[in-house]
């Protein structure tokens, strides 16, 4: 318990200064743009992270398969490699090709006028698809300094760009944009860095059933990951299209802000992740991690929340300016329900770790309440905010209660064991 609780003390402080410097990339856009600009960046932004949200699922399935190769074959992992970047590569330029495709169909429902901002942004999604395959490679490894650094390295050169691009050269939508590209540029530098010892080696030939092994186990991890950054993102985008420009700017300004919630608290997930595997592969059921894990998440992101509930105006007011302290009320909603997701995000990552994706069903419920209230009430941000917060309630006491479940099922086995 030691080691787990070191390691993700290191994750908390390398992954979170991250975090800070998307915050501060996050202020210095807000503070030179209009809110209607500002809300018109993020709804991109946000489409971005939908459109991509398969990859979250990358970086865990890297680590797993990583961490097998390395006990046997260095050359396997060389081999997982190659493969895996070569078959990211090919995704990305497809994901490109449709993007441009849809093109006419985006700006329509964006009501974004200009088509640069959108290639962009596809330029954005496709280095999205390459650098999770480094990332996850780090973790497998178990080199949580370098993955840490390799994290906060991306948020790191996105804030410089932004100074640049956007404070200094003032290109506004697509200056945040391309800020985002010099982070992705970077942090793939600084992964292979980390890596530089994995490159010379020789290639293995991976075993066979390796691909059928792999698809198998992400197809439970694919959905479940789509459903969280489906209601961390989705919600943004809604606002700016049932809602005025100035309303989704600062809806996106309270949601930018409310994320922190769950950012915050996240990181810890990459530890538990690989404990728990551990675990499930030495047979055994300890919850232990999952409970420190979830007590350190209800620490940090409830904190937040709080924080939020008895100063929102104060918060907005002082990181973005006077003109979005209207945002401060929707702060505090989403605030709250990026805490229960956070909470509800170390549940899912425990149960995928231990390939139990019962909890999924769970998570369709909830994200079926949020569209299905969203579509009928939608007047104003505010609501929004209310319908995001009861869909992911619905989720986590749905897998709290599923745990719970599977704990009994587990205790009655090993009684009549």
């Amino acid at each position: 318990m030691k080691r787990f609780l070191k390691q993700n003390i290191l994750i908390l402080i390398l992954l979170n200064s991250g975090n800070l410097f998307n915050y501060l990339f996050q202020m210095v856009v807000g503070r030179s743009m209009s809110p209607a600009d500002f809300g018109g960046f993020n709804a991109l932004n946000s489409t971005m992270v939908i459109f991509s949200a398969p990859l979250a699922i990358v970086p865990l399935v890297m680590a797993r398969f990583t961490a097998r190769f390395a006990l046997s074959d260095m050359g396997l992992v060389r081999a997982l490699l190659t493969r895996a970047l070569a078959l990211a590569a090919g995704l990305a330029a497809l994901a490109y090709g449709l993007g441009v495709l849809a093109l006419p169909a985006l700006q329509s429902f964006l009501h974004i006028d200009s088509a640069t901002p959108i290639l962009l942004m596809l330029g954005v999604m496709a280095g999205s698809f390459v650098l999770p395959v480094p990332w996850g490679m780090l973790q497998g490894l178990q080199r949580f300094t370098g993955y840490g650094i390799a994290g906060a390295s991306n948020a790191l050169f996105r804030f410089l760009g932004a100074l640049l691009f956007v404070w200094s050269l003032s290109f506004g939508i697509n200056g945040a944009l391309l800020a985002s590209l010099t982070g992705i540029a970077a942090a793939l530098c600084v992964n292979f860095l980390f890596l530089r010892d994995v490159l010379p080696v020789k290639t293995s030939p991976l075993p066979d059933g390796l691909v059928k092994e792999v698809g198998n186990y992400s197809v439970g991890m694919l959905l479940s990951s789509v459903i969280v950054m489906v209601l961390g993102n989705l919600d943004v985008v809604l606002v700016r299209h049932y809602c005025d420009a100035d309303g989704a700017g600062l809806y996106a300004t309270a949601a930018i802000l409310g994320r922190i919630a769950f950012y915050l608290p996240s990181v810890l997930m990459s530890v538990l992740f690989t404990e728990a595997a551990t675990a499930k592969e030495s047979g055994r059921n300890d919850l232990s991690s999952l409970w420190v894990s979830m007590g350190l998440t209800a620490a940090l992101g409830g904190g937040f929340a709080l924080f939020c509930l008895v100063a929102s105006k104060f918060v907005v007011g002082l990181l973005f300016g006077a003109e979005y302290a209207a945002a401060g009320p929707l702060l505090t909603v989403i605030s709250a329900a990026m805490a229960l997701l956070a909470m509800a995000n170390i549940l899912f990552v425990y149960f995928q770790a231990r390939s139990e994706f019962g909890f999924v069903w769970f998570q369709v419920a909830g994200v079926g309440l949020f569209l299905g209230l969203t579509t009928f009430f939608h007047d104003t941000p505010m609501m929004v905010a209310w319908e995001l917060l009861a869909g992911i309630a619905v989720m986590l006491a749905g897998s709290l209660l599923w745990l719970l479940g599977r704990v009994r099922a587990r205790r009655a086995d090993h009684v009549r064991a």
